[in-house]
């Protein structure tokens, strides 16, 4: 028995604008807003199309990482 054995799209590992600003829970204007600030994910530009490869977003949003806030390990006594 064969199996399908076509290959992915060229494009299968982008997301496009629309599906990221989905994904983020961030509206496309935002994502636009992020680009010219230079505070978004790196983009690729094909013509009028955007694309963002899925693993640039990914280290992208490891670079936004914020270590945990530690517990207060001295913490004062309520006054009385």
């Amino acid at each position: 028995m064969l199996t399908d054995t076509a290959p992915s799209s060229v494009l299968s590992g982008y997301l496009t604008k629309t599906q990221l600003a989905e994904q983020l829970g961030r509206s496309v204007r935002t994502l636009d807003r992020m680009a010219l600030s230079g505070d978004g994910p790196p983009r690729t530009k094909i013509g009028r199309t955007t694309l963002y490869r899925r693993e640039a977003v990914l280290d992208w949003l490891r670079t936004r990482e914020v270590p945990a806030a530690r517990p207060n390990s001295c913490r004062r006594e309520p006054r009385q």
